[in-house]
């Protein structure tokens, strides 16, 4: 149900991040909107990730925005070719105008990745409506642009997340962070459950004799920075007695490589989340949490936060962050004593002691999955996620008035 004290405006979402029924900020934005009024909700996303059928909005209408040439971006010109995209973003609000035929939005929405976000804000600067902007990874930071280019880009950045009439950040560290970077405060919009999500009890956790397998499990996607945290639980699984379930899109290259240190690793693919919610509920020992220890990810591992999280609450099993302790997951658990088992080094024989007490120990493992499932449910509830996105709509949040100009590049 939605709250009954909200009048919800006409929403435009305009980005790069499609909205879809798939992870992470996909995810993010499909459990957002699952309920709002199909006839006030209109979807323009960029050519560049466009969302499958049969994952959208049921009875909402989507629409394509030319953007750019994804065999460019998947080339060797990516840098030039990103950074050309990012300074004509604000050009492509004519185009994105001129799709939206009879719906005329009161209010304009974006993620601050990719592209999109900065013709959504030059669309609601002319629209003269309000412009929500949602972040869930530190674009300016992580975007693969010209080196040269990358103070400008943060400061276009700055300029638009200052001027945008809610800013919503998906952990308190970013807001955090953000406001110390950029000046302008921001609200906490924490990655959701879904309206539907089933939500299993911490059952007894089960004794382990010595011949059975401690399961590890693990959903989410194979990009480097997880692939190389995999690989180390990889090279530990024989000496762990233990076995890795996968869920999420791993090309095959990654598939092979993970496969040829350990064989005790299945993957599934990407599944729908109910699905892999029941898998690892029902299969899973612990889940693994992993976050990128290298200096180059430094940035964005304080101020992402992993998704996974949302479902993993969901599941009754316990959590195993591995990651530094500057990262967002690691500094969650702090904030939230016995809600996981955190190894904060990139030390095989911390990750491997770690395993073992798990191993070892059904009630420590009983214990930390309880603990994750009350946080869970206080965070990552899908109720939770609506007030406060429908709040930020409603302007019943503190915002800051929305300015008129937007420098060009």
């Amino acid at each position: 149900m939605l709250p009954v004290h909200y009048k919800l405006p006409r929403l435009l979402y305009v980005g790069d991040v499609p909205v879809e029924s798939s992870h992470h900020g996909s995810a993010l934005l499909y459990r957002l909107l699952e309920n709002y009024p199909a006839n006030r909700l209109r979807v323009l996303e960029s050519n560049l990730s466009v969302s499958r059928s049969d994952r959208r909005l049921p009875d909402v209408e989507y629409r394509v925005l030319p953007t750019g040439r994804r065999r460019l971006l998947n080339s060797r010109m990516h840098a030039l070719y990103s950074s050309w995209l990012s300074w004509s973003a604000a050009a492509r609000a004519v185009s994105a105008f001129a799709l939206l035929n009879s719906f005329t939005p009161d209010c304009v929405v974006s993620v601050g990745h990719g592209y999109g976000w900065l013709t959504a804000a030059t669309l609601a600067e002319r629209l003269e409506v309000p412009f929500h902007l949602i972040m869930h990874d530190d674009w300016p930071r992580v975007a693969g642009i010209l080196p040269r280019w990358r103070s400008l880009l943060e400061r276009r950045f700055a300029e638009v997340y200052g001027r945008a009439t809610s800013r919503l950040c998906v952990s308190p560290f970013m807001a955090e962070e953000y406001q110390k970077r950029y000046g302008s405060p921001g609200s906490v919009l924490y990655p959701s459950r879904s309206s539907n999500c089933p939500v299993f009890e911490a059952a007894e956790a089960r004794v382990l004799a010595d011949e059975d397998e401690l399961v590890i499990g693990y959903g989410g996607n194979g990009c480097p920075e997880v692939v190389s945290c995999l690989r180390d639980l990889a090279y530990l699984l024989a000496r762990a007695k233990a076995r890795l379930c996968v869920f999420g899109p791993f090309a095959e290259p990654v598939r092979q490589e993970l496969l040829s240190i350990s064989p005790a690793i299945t993957f599934h693919g990407l599944v729908p989340y109910i699905r892999m919610i029941t898998e690892l509920h029902r299969t899973a020992d612990v889940l693994f949490v992993p976050m990128a220890f290298g200096e180059a990810s430094r940035q964005n591992m304080i101020v992402s936060f992993p998704s996974k999280l949302a479902d993993y609450t969901a599941t009754g099993r316990p959590l195993l962050i591995y990651g530094p302790s500057y990262c967002s997951a690691s500094r969650w658990a702090s904030l939230n004593p016995g809600v996981a088992t955190v190894v904060e080094q990139s030390d095989p024989v911390l990750l491997l002691k770690a395993l073992w007490q798990l191993r070892l120990n059904p009630s420590l493992r009983r214990h930390l999955a309880e603990r994750a499932l009350a946080e869970g449910a206080e965070c990552f509830s899908a109720a939770a996620a609506r007030e406060r996105f429908y709040a930020a709509l409603d302007g019943t949040q503190p915002i800051l008035p929305v300015r008129r100009h937007i420098p060009q590049s």
